[in-house]
């Protein structure tokens, strides 16, 4: 298994695609309840309530921290599965997304956010399948957008 340093990978790429991905994902999220099936989420909101604060500025923060963590796991991306597998960089992604989705999302985040593994509180499907299709989405992106130096 090869892992890329920081200083193999294209840093810059690193950032524009997850930066990308992120905000692409995010709105997304908010436009998803316009799908029949889906329902519309607020990731900022989501990074305000594992933060466990009310402010007004709780929300910017959870936006940020979405953000970050997009372009961090983009980095991720970059450094052991781009380089470890032979498949088209999309597909790649769209893998990566799903297996973020199910481990970080659905069974770290969904849970603290109090929406359980995978948002089962929730109901129904209509949440894990608006998150798996998100995520899918981001992961698809960043698989388009970074290109390996």
């Amino acid at each position: 298994m090869e892992v890329l340093s920081w200083r193999e990978v294209d840093v810059a790429g690193v950032i524009v695609a997850g930066l990308f991905g992120g905000y692409v994902m995010a709105l997304a999220g908010l436009w998803a309840g316009r799908v029949p099936a889906l329902v519309a989420f607020d990731i900022a909101d989501f990074g305000r309530r594992y933060m466990v604060s009310d402010r007004p500025s709780a929300w910017l923060l959870g936006f940020g921290s979405h953000l970050v963590n997009s372009v961090l796991l983009t980095f991720v991306f970059a450094a052991i599965v781009e380089p470890n597998f032979g498949a088209p960089r999309w597909l790649e992604g769209a893998a990566w997304g799903i297996l973020l989705e199910l481990t970080l999302a659905g069974a770290l985040v969904a849970p603290m956010s109090g929406l359980g593994l995978l948002g089962r509180k929730t109901g129904g499907v209509s949440f894990a399948l608006t998150s798996s299709l998100v995520h899918l989405l981001w992961g698809v992106i960043i698989g388009l957008v970074y290109v390996p130096p």
